[in-house]
């Protein structure tokens, strides 16, 4: 668990691991000017995940720069060639699925080593073709009904979903419950959440990140307002389509 800030820091604090499991690994990344970011590039065995948390950004997906705003998503498939920028100040989080050596290369750049992931330099425009991209607007995605609890699907793939879930007052969440074969985890991005985490009750706000890997008993409730949160399962194990069939 982390609260707003927390993590491991890395490059004076401009990225911050938030998760670093085989299966998944999150960063938050405080970029306080628009600069670079990573060029063009493409993974052979996981998916590359961003979504803006504050400020601009231009992603390349394939051979367009596709331009996100606070609240938009963008999902690059395997073999797929992307690469990103800020054009602002900004601040976002970075999904990899799985970890494909990520969180180690990023220690090992910041202790000045060359580091080394799967990532294949390549040229835009080359790479798989974009058919299975997500790139989201802030406020796209697949919104989905609900009475205290209202999902909205932003990525559902075999590797990973992300789902933006509003809560209203009086949502009490699914009984505590375990997986035993994928990580459940959930960034806050408003308001305050209560999240029950093994025999620990917690009340996080805004920015806090917390997970529960496999075996780890869990669940989570709204506070005393209204509130967001994105929900990260990895790899998703069929819980985007679980949504969709549920009621």
């Amino acid at each position: 668990m982390h609260r707003a800030g927390e993590g491991e820091s890395l490059f004076g604090g401009r990225i911050v691991l938030k998760a670093t499991f085989d299966e998944l690994c999150i960063t938050e990344s405080d970029f306080r000017t628009a600069r670079p970011g990573a060029d063009p590039h493409y993974h052979e065995r996981h998916a590359d995940s961003f979504y803006v948390l504050e400020g601009e950004m231009a992603i390349l997906v394939h051979d367009e720069e596709v331009l996100v705003g606070a609240g938009g998503c963008v999902c690059a498939p395997p073999g797929v060639v992307h690469g990103f920028r800020t054009t602002t100040a900004a601040r976002f989080l970075n999904f990899h699925t799985p970890d494909g050596g990520f969180a180690d290369n990023l220690r090992a750049r910041d202790r000045g080593e060359e580091g080394g992931f799967d990532s294949i330099d390549a040229d835009p425009g080359s790479g798989l073709p974009p058919e299975d991209v997500v790139a989201l607007q802030p406020g796209e995605g697949e919104a989905l009904p609900g009475e205290t609890l209202f999902p909205t699907i932003k990525v559902g793939r075999d590797e990973l979903s992300i789902v933006e879930f509003r809560l209203e007052t009086g949502f009490t969440g699914p009984e505590p419950h375990v997986h035993d074969d994928h990580i459940d985890s959930f960034y806050v991005l408003e308001g305050e959440t209560e999240f029950v985490a093994g025999d620990d009750v917690l009340i996080l706000g805004a920015g806090s990140f917390i997970a529960a890997p496999p075996g780890v008993r869990h669940t989570f409730r709204a506070g005393g307002r209204r509130s967001r949160v994105l929900n990260i399962h990895a790899p998703s194990r069929g819980f985007h389509d679980w949504l969709r069939a549920r009621d």
